[in-house]
């Protein structure tokens, strides 16, 4: 295991760690083959050109010579081997290691000793060495240059050769301390390049968690509900995530090129550029695109001023109505709770009164017009009670997609067969192909008032069709559907108001069936409006309902 190995978090697996290992220690023993090269051909230059230029080679200029020309060869040879990564790091990082203390060594014996100062190349060999090996090898190689010097101080002694031993007995102290220095050095270059090691591994992890952390947030940008633009000084959009794309028209296939906003939607520009001129400004104004949707922008600064840059964002006006229909669907919900809790006991009480006190009156008399009276009045508000307390069931919307074609062919079964209807009373136009996002059960509430409502303003049957069902899609490709009758349609001085709650023109009515069905279509993101007939005739009803593809965003809120 080399330092680097063991300097590595642990939190990395083997694969990891190989990874990140390889590229420093092959980098850095190619670096350290460069300082030797510089060191072989110095002293090869020394030996052949200079002839003599004490202390180098003084002792013994052919070793100085061998010595320095075997120094130049293993270095040239391990710049080609550490280009090829062959043999592995360990088997190279050793063996240049013993070559650097063996080879220097005998460069200080044919220079005359310590006192030439080459000693000095062996604490910078085993300064490399603790770089690129572990503990123990580290701890080996101080070891074996200290014996060097040692041996090379005492080969006099050692071979029979006279020495002067006054001489030699003065050298071993600072034999001793150059001992003590190799093995400081050892350890201080391991420590410090453990350390160095363990802070870019720790940095290259955090380099890992940051782009994964980057990658999470496009991810969560790109599929947020909001549109979402970056804009530099200059107005070119940086960043635009898919809401956006959407809201703006902007093709999938171009938003990664660099636009400007002024080309994409001039308004929003001229709002953007409002805003960094004019730091006190806080109103935001409604913006159409021509993709159909009402948007509302609001900008954020990206520096510390506005003139950094700005990040955008768009909220579609539809969610926010629909979001706020939810809310006032929850309040209506516990408003009709309470009513209904208030009411019902009370109505029941007083019904009950009337039917006994109608058992015991006979004949047609005053009392018993009056106990009528109050018997019709307190079932149709029983009928009201049922019909509100109906929207407190609707605030939680359960939207799919639905097919409109086989969709309209059961509800014209199951609605003729409750109410005695033959289905030649209906007839469909464009529905084919035609796909919604709706409740399914919302939806047949819907249609299911709207069809009473046609019915009661028609003639009896008499083979001709009562009603009319046309779908398709308008300008902005939402799909819709018109119910559509012949019959007395609605006076223009009364058909602002057939929407208001209680409003209604017939003595039994109750004046919800239309409110109610309004809130369920506006509850499902989409619309219920009125169109009087062809040429004054009749009414028409147009039910406008979600884009299919955008029935994913309601089914999450």
């Amino acid at each position: 295991m080399t330092a680097t190995e063991s300097a590595l978090d642990p939190g990395l697996t083997r694969a990891e760690t190989q990874a990140a290992i390889e590229a420093q220690n092959w980098k850095l023993l190619r670096y350290f083959n460069y300082y030797r090269l510089a060191i072989a051909v110095g002293a090869c230059a020394i030996s052949f050109l200079s002839g003599s230029l004490p202390p180098f080679g003084s002792s013994s200029p052919d070793l100085f010579q061998f010595a320095a020309l075997i120094y130049v060869i293993i270095g040239a040879l391990a710049q080609y081997t550490i280009h090829i990564r062959k043999p592995s790091f360990d088997s190279q990082a050793n063996f240049l290691g013993f070559a650097d203390i063996a080879l220097v060594t005998m460069l200080m014996h044919a220079s005359g000793g310590i006192s030439s100062g080459l000693v000095l190349l062996l604490l910078v060999a085993v300064a490399g060495i603790s770089l690129m090996l572990d503990k123990r090898d580290t701890i080996f190689y101080a070891a074996l240059a200290t014996i060097g010097t040692l041996l090379e101080h005492s080969w006099g002694v050692l071979t029979g050769e006279t020495v002067d031993i006054n001489e030699l007995t003065q050298g071993y102290p600072q034999v001793g301390i150059l001992g003590v220095g190799m093995f400081t050095t050892a350890f201080i270059g391991y420590t410090l390049a453990s350390r160095l090691r363990a802070t870019e591994a720790l940095a290259e992890r955090r380099g890992v968690d940051l782009a994964s952390l980057t990658h999470v947030n496009e991810l969560v940008i790109a599929r947020m509900q909001s549109g979402v633009l970056v804009c530099d000084t200059d107005g070119a959009i940086r960043l635009m995530n898919q809401a956006a794309q959407r809201f703006l028209g902007v093709n999938p296939n171009t938003a990664a090129k660099r636009q400007s906003l002024s080309d994409v939607s001039p308004d929003l520009a001229i709002q953007l550029f409002q805003w960094t001129s004019n730091a006190t400004q806080q109103n935001r104004k409604l913006l159409n695109t021509h993709a159909g949707y009402t948007l509302l922008p609001r900008f954020a600064g990206i520096g510390e001023d506005r003139h950094s840059g700005a990040l955008i964002f768009l909220e579609d006006m539809s969610i926010l109505k629909r979001q706020a229909q939810q809310l006032k669907m929850e309040a209506l919900a516990r408003l009709t709770a309470s009513i209904a809790h208030e009411i019902r006991n009370p109505l029941g009480a007083i019904s009950n009164a009337a039917q006994l006190l109608g058992e015991s009156i006979r004949g047609e008399t005053e009392e018993a017009r009056l106990v009528s009276i109050i018997e019709d009045q307190g079932r149709r508000m029983n009928v009201i009670i049922q019909n509100v307390t109906q929207l407190s069931r609707r605030d939680k919307v359960n939207p799919v997609k639905l097919a409109l074609e086989p969709w309209i062919e059961e509800f014209i079964r199951q609605y003729g067969e409750s109410t005695l209807i033959p289905k030649e009373a209906f007839t469909c136009v464009g529905l084919k192909g035609i796909t919604i996002c709706i409740d399914p059960d919302q939806t047949y509430q819907i249609v299911g008032n709207l069809c009473q409502n046609a019915l009661r303003a028609s003639p009896p049957f008499t083979g001709t069709p009562l009603i009319k069902l046309q779908a398709g899609k308008d300008a902005e490709g939402h799909p819709f559907l018109d119910v559509i009758d012949w019959g007395a349609g609605v006076k223009p001085d009364i058909a602002e108001h057939i929407f208001d709650p209680f409003f209604t023109t017939t003595p039994k009515g109750t004046g919800l069936g239309l409110y109610i069905a309004r809130e369920l279509c506006e509850g499902n993101g989409g619309s219920l409006n009125y169109y009087p007939g062809e040429g004054g005739v009749g009414s028409r009803f147009r039910v406008t309902f979600m884009r299919a593809e955008d029935c994913a965003q309601l089914e999450s809120l």
